[in-house]
């Protein structure tokens, strides 16, 4: 008995030593996160009271240089007025299409690979994709478009048939005129686009073409009823022919025959809904924004120069 108590208060104790080892560690855990919480928090202010002073001294600096600022800023605005004078004046205007009953991620498609020859210079491409010379294709400078109903559909939603808008920068005002045909031309050639239109302006042509051949019976028939060469009814499949109805239905096939006849003129699958405007002034370079660059970027420079300055100087003091 004596044997076995001594084990139990044996393991007691080994038991009671390592939960003592384990509470006396996650002290020291607690403690060491709290140092190193400390730390960080000590070095968080430091960075902050270093750039604090950072930015006062730069006051300073330029406070005790505010002529040497002023000659940086003169400079570099008579820089950024110079560039705008010989930058190359471009001006930019907008046409709205309107798409037929398609997807227009299709058209996206088209349009940013487009941009892309553009943002690439491969002016030869564009010029072969829009059917143009290549030193019409040279004249653009940037093409961008957007869909006008993007925001009034659902995320999950695909937008179909909506009309949207291609902003185009040119160098040569006057090449407007000769890109409106030349982009919707591009679009209206897509190998599917094209398909799809030749087989609905098929469809439509047979329609036309059948209810012409029906209107030609009914007018021979309304022809024999109202001028009789034999007995004076008529007779089809064993019923009296109402001149009326025949009448009546004469009309209802012609108003389909002019409902077809204008969808063959509706066939294209992107139409113009309006072109491009005329530019008499360039919209870029803008003098203004060039001299504010330029002023700004002079005085960063003159701001290094000057905190420098002010550095050496207290430096030999």
């Amino acid at each position: 008995m004596v044997n076995i108590a001594s084990e139990i208060l044996a393991v007691y104790l080994a038991n009671f030593d390592v939960m003592q080892q384990l509470k006396e560690r996650e002290q020291m855990s607690k403690a060491n996160d709290e140092v190193d919480l400390i730390v960080l928090i000590d070095l968080i202010r430091k960075f902050f009271n270093k750039i604090g002073r950072g930015i006062a001294f730069t006051f300073k600096a330029a406070k005790n240089n505010i002529g040497l600022l002023l000659i940086f800023i003169l400079l570099g605005s008579g820089i950024g007025y110079g560039l705008s004078l010989i930058t190359k004046a471009y001006y930019t205007s907008s046409m709205t299409l309107m798409l037929a009953n398609i997807r227009n991620e299709f058209i996206e498609d088209q349009l940013n690979k487009l941009s892309l020859m553009v943002a690439e210079e491969n002016y030869e491409a564009v010029a072969e994709r829009l059917d143009i010379d290549t030193e019409a294709a040279r004249q653009i400078k940037k093409m961008s478009f957007s869909n006008l109903d993007q925001d009034r559909i659902e995320k999950d939603s695909v937008l179909t048939g909506s009309p949207f808008r291609i902003e185009l920068s040119l160098y040569d005002r006057s090449l407007f005129e000769t890109m409106e045909p030349a982009l919707t031309s591009y679009l209206e050639n897509n190998r599917y686009f094209a398909r799809q239109k030749r087989i609905k302006q098929r469809q439509v042509e047979s329609m036309v073409s059948k209810l012409k051949g029906e209107i030609s019976s009914i007018d021979s028939m309304k022809t024999n009823v109202g001028e009789p060469r034999g007995p004076v009814n008529g007779f089809v499949y064993g019923q009296p022919i109402d001149p009326t109805n025949l009448y009546r239905e004469s009309i209802t096939m012609y108003k389909e025959q002019v409902k077809l006849e204008a969808d063959l003129e509706k066939l294209d699958n992107v139409e113009i809904v309006t072109g491009f405007v005329p530019r008499l002034r360039p919209t870029g370079p803008k003098v203004l924004n060039h001299i504010a660059i330029g002023a700004l970027v002079s005085l960063l420079i003159g701001c290094i120069v000057a905190v420098n300055r002010e550095s050496n100087k207290q430096a030999t003091v």
